[in-house]
């Protein structure tokens, strides 16, 4: 599914106590998103810590096909990360003659769909939206998307297909990175990041 097709199926609004009230009950079948959904990402609007958006069908709108939320982040190159890495990221996104320690980017802190619209392309499609959208409308100067993704198979594979990287291959030396003890693998969690000059635009 492309962008154009998501949009002229669904609409985008913000989430919020009134819409989640008209909308049928989200569940993208993992239960930590779905009750995030429901009433947490609400409260993180209201202690300003992230925007929640939902993709609802244009036709049946009270219907949440997909839902995200997104805040400020960066990614941060402490002494914590070896040099290898270090140099590997600044090679893969031409960032040597910066001499910042950290690099602005955007959370993508939830993301799920509609487990009754899984497989048919909308998960490729909004993480193609969100990419677009802070390519094209980049208001703030941000270089890069980031995620904190479920430490599985099927949910990494998802992130690599759409063209995100990890900060750190290897997993004990990411947890020596976010200050974790080895005691406490595997990660929950892997940082990936999607350099956004990846998307090619027109200059006008």
């Amino acid at each position: 599914m492309t962008v154009e097709e998501l949009l002229a199926r669904c609409e985008l609004v913000r989430a919020s106590e009134k819409r989640l009230t008209e909308c049928q009950p989200f569940s993208c079948g993992e239960n930590d998103l779905d009750e995030f959904f429901a009433k947490d990402c609400l409260i993180n609007q209201s202690r300003l810590l992230g925007k929640t958006y939902l993709f609802c069908l244009k036709e049946q709108p009270s219907t949440i096909v997909t839902a995200f939320s997104l805040s400020n982040d960066s990614i941060r190159l402490t002494n914590r990360i070896t040099d290898e890495y270090k140099e590997q990221f600044l090679d893969d996104t031409d960032l040597h003659n910066k001499s910042l320690k950290r690099f602005p980017a955007v959370l993508i802190g939830r993301l799920g769909t509609n487990k009754d619209f899984a497989g048919q392309g909308y998960g490729t499609a909004i993480m193609d939206f969100i990419k677009v959208l802070f390519r094209t409308n980049n208001r703030t100067g941000c270089r890069f998307l980031i995620v904190d993704a479920l430490n599985r198979p099927e949910t990494l594979h998802y992130y690599e297909k759409n063209g995100f990287r990890y900060l750190i291959d290897d997993e004990r030396l990411e947890a020596k990175y976010m200050g974790i003890g080895v005691g406490r693998l595997p990660l929950n969690t892997r940082l990936m990041y999607f350099d956004l000059l990846k998307i090619k635009v027109s200059e006008e």
